[in-house]
């Protein structure tokens, strides 16, 4: 939903949330399929035919279109309508769903409007309950301290009773200045505690979860690049300069940690942790950050907690 260059981040990493079946032999038959189809019913018709269960189908459809749809800002806004009525809303909001949802099956384009509608029509042929999610999401260190203005959508299915979240479009790949696909299946039925990490609800009992999460905790928080962390020390993801001149951190985590560095430019920095009731811990000289406006460290060079420096 932005209209600005988006930056996506992915972790390489598999939910186990809520379902464990293997889905191999779905995902395989699914990359049988055409790369296009006229219409988001075909599609379906063609996913009822092959899948019996309601994981398997809905497997299939996050499959499919994380395989074949690419992301493109181009697609934004493509069709709206206006409306005097809640009647007036529904009709033509169903009517908007069928023909964009037809739009990303045949153009194979969308943005993550087009993404979470065409997994939702998707799910209502196959009689599986879907709904779109709308709110704010968290990708780069900028977002760090940002004001709430919904940028995104996901969606929530439901599943033998049980409601799962569901992002394919951060499932299909990364955007920066184009589209690069990079299948991702962490975002399929993901655990709503990690779900909310990077995704902020409009209407919080979309969150899945009986815990309440603040909106400043969201926005202002830590960006969290792996969901296997988590921050202890400190709470914010905003660090003066002026108030701290050694910011102490603190984090749980159940990786084997073999090198913690981070950068200051181009050079690669070391850091000494130790292990102290559970938490690994550390300290940084902020004054060696000079004109830096973000921290970012990294467990053997790949991206673990970003913060913003001020």
């Amino acid at each position: 939903m932005k209209k600005q260059t988006l930056v996506i981040l992915f972790f390489i990493c598999f939910s186990t949330f809520g379902w464990s079946q293997n889905y191999k032999k779905a995902d395989s038959l699914v990359l049988t399929y055409p790369s296009r189809f006229s219409s988001a019913t075909k599609l379906a018709k063609r996913i009822s035919s092959d899948f019996s269960t309601d994981f398997d189908k809905v497997r299939a459809i996050y499959t499919w279109i994380a395989n074949n749809v690419a992301y493109d800002p181009a697609e934004y806004g493509k069709y709206s309508f206006s409306y005097s009525t809640k009647s007036e809303f529904e009709k033509k909001e169903i009517k908007f769903e069928q023909k964009l949802s037809s739009r990303v099956t045949s153009k194979t384009k969308a943005v993550c409007e087009g993404y979470s509608v065409l997994f939702k029509v998707l799910c209502e042929n196959l009689n599986i309950e879907s709904k779109i999610v709308k709110g704010s999401s968290k990708t780069v260190i900028n977002d760090i301290g940002k004001r709430y203005y919904s940028d995104h959508a996901w969606n929530i299915v439901e599943i033998e009773n049980q409601k799962y979240l569901v992002d394919v479009t951060w499932g299909a790949g990364t955007y920066r200045n184009g589209f690069e696909k990079n299948i991702n299946y962490f975002f399929f039925l993901t655990d709503p505690n990690q779900f909310i990490k990077k995704h902020y609800p409009d209407e919080y009992e979309n969150s899945l979860l009986t815990e309440k999460i603040k909106k400043e905790d969201f926005l202002n928080g830590p960006l969290i690049y792996n969901n296997d962390i988590e921050v202890s020390k400190p709470i914010s993801g905003i660090i003066k300069k002026e108030e701290v001149s050694n910011a102490k951190f603190s984090f749980k985590t159940d990786m084997e940690i073999n090198t913690l560095t981070y950068y200051i430019g181009k050079e690669n920095h070391r850091v000494d942790v130790f292990k102290k009731n559970g938490n690994w811990e550390f300290e940084i000289d902020l004054s060696e950050l000079n004109r830096q406006k973000s921290l970012i460290f990294y467990f053997d060079y790949k991206p673990i907690i970003g913060f913003k420096i001020k």
